[in-house]
């Protein structure tokens, strides 16, 4: 023992690890055209052709709705708002249900229904794969004195959410599905992709994701009266002053929209021309990403105390994290082992501050938060 870092011994590493930084001289070209326009929104509230944007905006939501093969993408200024603002689209409220949550997640992908006043419910999740459980979703649905408007499922850590199980239980009772997908930009499920599984789904482009431009979402749906719900409250609403939906037959008529209020929530040409050329890369960096982790795997799997991720038959997994489970061995706690590790390693390089990227667990549930009433909510087994 006396030779581990944590007892003044020499680290195993004595190198920064390589930095986790996938801009190059493609987006610095791209952030430099933007500049060069002088352009860096292109945006109005009122209706017309820039009520959807800028040049680089359009191009990156068309761009997107192809990649994924969704009717509507719409770009954001975080998928934090992309949640807040799909919560709006399918009109939550006090009065129109709770809404069934996670309590594994980023503290958002719970909260986002009480800026709409709503109610929510947490549901336990999957012991291999961390994702709502279907059978409890059923459980907490079949309470008949309990009315549901939408279930916010987080396909979390890499890998998409039980979409083939929890679907059909909630779209029987006429629920909405908002899939919160920030950390599993392109997995799939059954040749589908992460975030088109539900009515709604959002992902993230924050620093540490799979694509980023700092700060940044996407919102896909295909439906069109949900795009346009998202679209007026993303960018301030006042749209339905000026006639909005009224240029030909085929859109709903405004009356639908009438009592939508709105905010700012728009990205800018700069975070979405990043994005553009980041997503041409997408494939590759997440395929570098599951290289990482397969060498991780095939170093850490022998290592009697750790347990090696699950992959939900007909997923594949994007590794935003390697979650591993840690076993207790010897009464050694899974903190004092984490800590052990650690004193081995370095910091990421530019990131140094952060220490070394290795957690002693996710987060604490998010209904331990005091915003929440622990007696209305179900306590996780």
């Amino acid at each position: 023992m006396s030779k581990l870092a944590l007892f003044s011994g020499k680290p195993v590493r004595t190198e920064l690890f390589p930095a986790q930084n996938t801009i190059g001289q493609d987006e610095i070209d791209a952030v430099s055209r933007v500049m060069e326009s002088g352009i860096l929104t292109g945006y109005q509230g009122s209706w017309g052709k820039s009520f959807f944007g800028g040049k680089e905006i359009i191009a990156l939501e068309n761009e997107w709705a192809e990649k994924f093969q969704v009717k509507h993408a719409i770009a954001c200024n975080s998928a934090t708002s992309g949640l807040f603002i799909a919560c709006g689209a399918v009109e939550m409220g006090r009065d129109k249900g709770d809404v069934i949550v996670t309590p594994f997640s980023m503290t958002c992908s719970a909260t986002a229904p009480l800026g709409w006043g709503a109610g929510v419910r947490f549901c336990d999740i999957e012991r291999d794969y961390y994702c709502l459980d279907a059978d409890k979703i059923k459980k907490i649905i079949g309470q008949t004195f309990q009315k549901f408007s939408a279930i916010i499922p987080v396909s979390l850590f890499g890998q998409p959410y039980d979409a083939e199980n929890i679907n059909p239980i909630v779209k029987e009772k006429g629920i909405y599905i908002i899939e919160d997908a920030a950390q599993a930009l392109g997995s799939k499920l059954n040749g589908k992709y992460a975030g088109t599984l539900g009515n709604i789904g959002i992902f993230s482009f924050n620093l540490g994701k799979h694509l980023t431009c700092g700060e940044g979402g996407m919102i896909v749906t295909n439906d069109y009266e949900l795009s346009m719900r998202c679209r007026l409250i993303m960018n301030h609403a006042e749209a339905v002053m000026h006639g909005v939906m009224q240029d030909t037959a085929t859109i709903p008529t405004m009356e639908k929209f009438k009592k939508l209020f709105g905010f700012n929530l728009r990205m800018t040409e700069i975070g979405a021309a990043i994005i553009r050329v980041q997503l041409r890369k997408m494939d590759d960096l997440i395929n570098q990403r599951i290289l990482n982790v397969d060498y991780l795997i095939d170093k850490l799997k022998d290592i009697p105390c750790l347990e090696m991720p699950k992959i939900r038959e007909g997923c594949t997994h994007a590794f935003y994290v390697l979650p591993l489970k840690y076993k207790s061995i010897d009464a050694l706690h899974r903190d004092k082992f984490i800590e052990a590790v650690k004193a081995e390693l370095q910091p990421v390089k530019d990131r140094e501050l952060e220490g070394v990227p290795i957690g002693c667990g996710y987060i604490q549930p998010i209904q331990s938060m005091p915003l929440f009433d622990m007696s209305l909510n179900e306590t996780p087994e």
